[in-house]
């Protein structure tokens, strides 16, 4: 052992950051600890061609049954058995076929074993009883510093007897690079931990990083999963048959519909395992050729279903879609005409007014219908690009944005020269939200009101004769740079501005006693100090890699709401932007001598966005209105646009966009 050198060691090293952090407070605390966390997963990336090649080693010794064994001391050696004993509930592994050592035995788990890390004598007598078999089993040796002698002396009895050896260490070069008994060193540098030499921090957490890489990568290569299902299941009781049901439903179109019954009878046909149902159910050949081809494919089910099963290009699903392309995310959702979700699929920003050209955003929903596809169909079945579109029966299209002019047309056209067929429903994203009037029949007319990053509310009256929402009235939407009274980019600017008045005032001599805990908390937000000369203007300006100003300015909002119901800046800063979104952008359309107006009493309130759903902030706009002597027929809040239109499309006639709005 060399100990003289223990100081100069990665994992023991002192952290320049945290030198001060018994002296400041917990908030900026608990910002230091969560900013070197984020060091850990990067520190990852240079490790992957180890850890590929390591599963790669893994996969045809565990597909014969052969064993991984984790070995490691205190830390270390709990995470090995950590991950060793969550396999076989998670992937249905044989008991025994993962193993996790820990120097000192089982009571070491619980509690330290003094010496225990240090005994090449244990090493030796843990190791012998295992009667490693050098052509099926492989062991992984774990050890932050690279050095610990139990675990350096298993890994050498693994390595002489002919074994796959791993070695995970957070330091290099060490002592187990140096040893030669390691086949793949995986080695992650997350540097000094917050509190000196506390490898159960930053290095605990990118050991359970990789173990769980190594473990989980092993599992889907040997066909364990489906996608990202956990389709080797057994049904064995009511709570697995359950899950069982659910999955056959997901991830095949012929089992969607299918009662329980029909499903478990399914499931007794094939001994219980869901993987054999599924491929019996997608392919409608008997059991046993299912079971044959399953072997034939080494249990890759993917596999079997390539070979099997391909639908072609012109082939309509009976199924329809529906996609919500906002400034946040674009989400499509798969359902049958039952109204039943069967797939979903996430995407980047699709926000039409934030620069995003036509092609643009056409590759992003592109990605998004393709991901919605892959969750519950085969990889062979799911076309490249927006091309999917012209096979489902039905497919609504909501794009933030979509009101410029000229754009519904350009988008159109677009789609229908690259699809083959007529241009689906395009309308606004926040049209979406307007099927949920579908829910509540006997209210012919509705406002939604949203506040995201910004706000905006429209009022939809149903078209006579039909069960289709019009748009007739829209109040607000301009964009964060002109306010947006009420959403969460307003919300965060006065935060900001409140900090850094806060901030000038001490400067300027006009302020003695501390900053409040808005204002602290504001500055913890940024990463930037409460002492000394800050810069927070600075900080707030300069926006992360993939992370725009305006969202960094939004994110401000949940902080102030969260600190609202205790402290009083911040329920100011709320309660100022309610009586905006109250007054403003939805007392527009509210009041009497708006063109569009309906009683309260006879509209229904559509409540949506990120700011608007969180509690503190409904309920204080639902008492506002309440003051104000605006009672609702209904109010209703959607967290999921695109779920509620599918199934409002599902049972619908097919139709395409007949526009949502006259054009003003």
């Amino acid at each position: 052992m060399d100990l003289e050198n223990l100081a100069h060691l990665q994992t023991e090293a002192v952290n320049p950051s945290t030198t001060q952090i018994d002296q400041i407070s917990t908030l900026e605390m608990c910002v230091a600890m969560n900013r070197e966390d984020h060091r850990v997963a990067p520190s990852i990336v240079p490790c992957l061609p180890q850890i590929a090649a390591a599963i790669d080693a893994f996969v045809p010794r565990v597909q014969r049954g052969g064993r991984v064994i984790y070995v490691g001391a205190g830390t270390s050696g709990r995470l090995g058995i950590l991950d060793a004993s969550e396999i076989p509930p998670t992937f249905a592994a044989p008991p025994g076929q993962f193993v996790g050592l820990i120097a000192g035995g089982d009571a070491a788990i619980r509690r330290a074993q003094e010496g225990a890390e240090d005994s090449e004598a244990l090493a030796v007598a843990d190791m012998l009883p295992l009667d490693l078999n050098p052509e099926l089993d492989s062991i992984i040796g774990i050890a932050a510093s690279g050095r610990t002698p139990y675990v350096l002396e298993c890994l050498e009895i693994a390595k002489r007897i002919g074994c796959v050896t791993v070695g995970v260490a957070c330091a290099d070069p060490s002592a187990m690079s140096r040893s030669g008994v390691v086949d793949f060193l995986i080695a992650p540098l997350p540097g000094p931990e917050v509190v000196t030499g506390s490898t159960r921090l930053k290095a605990g957490t990118a050991t359970k990083l990789v173990l769980n890489m190594l473990s989980t990568g092993t599992m889907i290569r040997i066909g364990k999963t489906y996608g990202n299902m956990m389709v080797d299941l057994v049904a064995s009781n009511a709570k697995l048959r359950q899950r069982s049901r659910n999955i056959l439903r997901r991830l095949s179109i012929r089992c969607a519909s299918l009662s329980d019954t029909e499903i478990d009878d399914l499931l007794g046909r094939c001994n219980q395992s869901v993987k054999l149902a599924l491929l019996v159910a997608e392919t409608g050949n008997p059991v046993e050729q299912c079971r044959h081809n399953l072997e034939v494919a080494s249990q890759r089910l993917a596999h079997v279903l390539v070979r099997n099963r391909t639908i072609s290009r012109q082939e309509k699903l009976p199924l329809v879609l529906c996609i919500d392309g906002g400034g946040t995310k674009c989400a499509a959702v798969i359902a049958d005409r039952k109204g039943t979700i069967l797939g979903r699929g996430l995407a980047g920003p699709c926000n039409l007014t934030d620069g995003n050209s036509l092609d643009d955003a056409i590759a992003t929903l592109a990605m998004a219908v393709q991901g919605a596809l892959k969750s519950f169909q085969t990889p062979a079945t799911v076309d490249n690009g927006i091309a999917a579109l012209s096979r489902f029966e039905s497919v609504w299209i909501g794009l933030a944005g979509m009101d410029r002019p000229g754009l519904r047309d350009a988008l159109a056209s677009k789609i229908a020269s690259i699809t083959g067929a007529s241009a689906p429903r395009l309308t606004n994203d926040v049209d979406l939200l307007a099927a949920a009037m579908s829910r509540h029949p006997d209210v012919q007319s509705a406002i939604v009101l949203i506040a995201g990053t910004g706000s905006v509310a429209m009022r939809y009256n149903i078209r006579a004769g039909t069960r289709e929402p019009r748009r007739v009235a829209r109040s607000g939407g301009w964009g964060h740079l002109l306010g947006d009274e009420g959403g969460g980019y307003v919300i965060g600017v006065e935060a900001i501005k409140q900090t850094m008045r806060a901030l000038e005032d001490q400067r300027l001599g006009l302020q003695s006693e501390d900053l409040g805990r808005l204002e602290q908390a504001v500055l913890a937000q940024f990463g930037a100090s409460s002492t000394g000369d800050t810069d927070l203007l600075s900080a707030v300006l300069l926006a992360e890699p993939g992370q725009s100003v305006k969202a960094r300015i939004a994110a401000v909002a949940q902080l102030v709401l969260d600190m609202a119901p205790s402290d009083p800046s911040a329920m100011s800063i709320v309660s100022g932007q309610v009586t905006n979104l109250v007054g403003t952008v939805l007392g527009r359309l509210i009041n009497a001598r708006c063109a569009t107006a309906v009683p309260a009493a006879e509209t229904g309130l559509i409540l949506c966005g990120g700011i608007l759903t969180q509690e503190t902030y409904r309920e204080l706009v639902l008492g506002r209105l309440s003051e104000l002597g605006h009672h609702f027929a209904y109010v209703e809040s959607v967290t999921d646009a695109g779920t509620v239109a599918a199934q409002f499309l599902a049972s619908s006639p097919s139709r395409t966009d007949e526009g949502q709005e006259d054009k003003r």
